[in-house]
């Protein structure tokens, strides 16, 4: 039998997982009508093929929020965490350089790349590798490794739950300025990490400049001089072609 400490940790481990399902359920059926007319016959709310999947997943919602914090009130969440830095703990600095390597390429080509304004993919890509092997240091490395990739997550779990889609309905540029503000959020807790260092505050410095000058110098090359069309071009990308047709 599973020991009571493993219990609670897997508690708390299913139940991000149920809520992340369900959350994708939940924005999925938001996709269906609720109503609508065929053949001239309006159809009500409760005969749509939403309402089946909507009660599903708000009542598995309740119960991966109940579980959540039924795991988080019995320390399953502090376990799984003091378990998670256990385990980076006997990692080795060349592995945890190849995961940090691994996490800027996966979430730069699969996730970001196609979604995300391409200028903005690139700073947030360039900004996170110049930061964490320029610095050369093992602990900001692991630091602003997780600040990275909870950023991603956030961006992962709304285009898996299509909660992205509304907001782009709403604001066509709205996970562009999403995006803006996490590479925001990164550079002020980078500061706030190396503030004591003048010699990382310099070398932040140096890595925010290459960071938007490379973007700057080759999304506008390629896109207006060579023709090339950009996987995703989103509010960056609109502002400079205004400005390219301003010039003109």
């Amino acid at each position: 039998m599973m020991e009571k400490k493993k219990l609670r940790r897997a508690d708390f481990v299913f139940s991000v997982i149920l809520l992340a399902f369900s959350l994708f359920i939940l924005g999925n059926t938001f996709t269906m009508p609720m109503k609508d007319s065929w053949g001239g016959v309006m159809n009500v709310w409760y005969v749509s093929p939403a309402l089946l999947p909507l009660i599903v997943s708000a009542a598995l919602i309740i119960l991966g929020v109940a579980l959540l914090l039924y795991s988080i009130r019995s320390g399953g969440a502090r376990d799984f965490i003091a378990n998670i830095r256990k385990r980076t703990r006997g990692i080795s600095a060349a592995n945890v350089r190849f995961l940090a390597v691994l996490l800027a390429l996966a979430s730069f080509v699969y996730l970001n790349i196609p979604r995300v304004d391409f200028f903005l993919c690139i700073v947030w890509f360039l900004l996170y590798c110049i930061v964490v092997f320029y610095f050369d240091e093992a602990t900001l490395l692991v630091k602003l490794s997780w600040f990275y990739l909870g950023g991603n997550l956030l961006l992962l779990l709304l285009f898996i739950t299509a909660i992205d889609q509304p907001i782009s309905r709403a604001f066509p540029y709205g996970i562009d300025v999403l995006l803006l503000l996490l590479i925001i959020a990164f550079w002020l807790y980078t500061r706030l990490v190396v503030r004591a260092d003048r010699r990382l505050v310099a070398r932040l410095r140096t890595t925010v400049i290459v960071s938007v000058a490379v973007p700057l110098i080759l999304v506008p090359i390629f896109k207006f001089g060579l023709l090339v069309p950009l996987p995703h071009e989103g509010g960056i990308i609109g502002i400079m072609s205004l400005i390219r047709y301003a010039l003109r």
